[in-house]
């Protein structure tokens, strides 16, 4: 798995939603450089969240981190949970970004399996406009967090937005994970996330042991673009309290 990683310190791992590269993570992980060594990993494409774990693993132990800050926004949430479900002794503390650890309803399977009928029918800008929209907040569905959206899929491109939303779909619930993890879980949502709310995030904080809840304000469900400064300053007071792996 290629990495990218800049600063010094404790190692912290910032995981990609689905359709999304580095630049998703970018301008929150320049904020937190100063203090941690932040690493981006290409997550995309593998088909499998819990292959996905597995590569992390091998990237902590490439990196020489025993253990390591995570934070994981949407799929990327998935995969923490992943994480936690199979190496949590890799993790210090984990942040869930705009995430959920509840199963997809039927009809939000339904809809997923629409959008790949539809990559598979050559309608993948489609998807991606549809896509720009469903997760900015309304007052940033136009402009340049719009475009800089459809940029990031159009460089993962249709094959491997494809295998991820195949492997969202059929993940399951993550609910035995909150309930067995026993380390600091920090549950944040953008104030006006659209996909999964603020009341998400504070129900899986009151499930999990160590569980604590933070709403990121004027973002939707991606808050690290549409809101960094108020997405590092939680993470940096989250990890920064936490103990140093």
């Amino acid at each position: 798995m290629e990495t990218r990683i800049q600063g010094a310190g404790p190692a912290l791992v910032l995981i990609p939603g689905l359709g999304c590269d580095d630049r998703l993570w970018l301008p929150v992980g320049e904020r937190l450089a100063g203090e941690f060594r932040v690493v981006y990993p290409s997550v995309w494409g593998r088909g499998s969240l819990a292959r996905v774990a597995e590569e992390l693993g091998e990237v902590l132990d490439r990196i020489e981190a025993p253990r390591a800050f995570v934070a994981g926004l949407s799929m990327g949430g998935y995969i923490t949970f992943e994480l936690l479900r199979r190496r949590a002794d890799r993790i210090a503390a984990a942040a869930l970004v705009d995430t959920t650890a509840f199963g997809d309803t039927p009809e939000r399977r339904v809809k997923r399996d629409q959008v790949l009928d539809l990559i598979r029918r050559g309608g993948f800008e489609q998807v991606l406009e549809t896509f720009a929209a469903s997760v900015l907040a309304p007052y940033h569905r136009e402009g340049p967090l719009r475009d800089l959206v459809v940029e990031m899929g159009r460089a993962v491109g249709p094959e491997a937005f494809a295998a991820d939303a195949a492997a969202i779909r059929d993940r399951g619930s993550y609910e035995d994970v909150l309930e067995r993890a026993d380390l600091p879980l920090l549950f944040a949502a953008g104030a006006d996330d659209p996909l999964t709310p603020p009341e998400v995030a504070e129900r899986m904080s009151r499930l999990a042991r160590q569980g604590r809840h933070a709403v990121i304000p004027r973002a939707g469900h991606l808050s690290p673009l549409e809101n960094p400064e108020a997405t590092a300053r939680v993470l940096g007071e989250f990890f920064g309290r936490g103990e140093r792996p």
